[in-house]
């Protein structure tokens, strides 16, 4: 089976910025009580922002992640080329999934 070279470095770049964007929601998603975290502690045991501040936040770290990846899929779309636009969406998609979890769903098992 002979792999091509394009579609290879179109595989490679898609892992690459996933890689990129979960460093960067690791980054936005920090609170700023984060440090209190004790061995054995969970996420509820800490204050936590409001959920104003975590949509902020959110926003942000969307607005700088998918935004890249929407033009290049839209770009994509209006070419034809529906190989990369697998690609594009997949990586929009977990993005959006991961920010989500790491934004807001981790506090929903958290009584306010």
């Amino acid at each position: 089976m002979k792999i091509d070279k394009e579609k290879l470095i179109d595989l490679l770049s898609m892992v690459g910025y996933f890689a990129f964007a979960y460093l960067a929601i690791e980054f936005f998603s920090l609170n700023k009580y984060d440090w209190m975290l004790e061995p054995g502690d969970s996420i509820c045991s800490i204050p936590h922002q409001s959920l104003g501040n975590r949509s902020i936040q959110a926003g942000i770290a969307a607005f700088f992640l998918i935004t890249p990846l929407l033009i290049a899929f839209l770009r994509n779309l209006y070419i034809g080329n529906r190989y990369r636009m697998n690609y594009y969406a997949a990586v929009i998609l977990g993005v959006a999934l991961y920010g989500g979890w790491m934004f807001f769903g981790r506090f929903v098992a958290c009584q306010t």
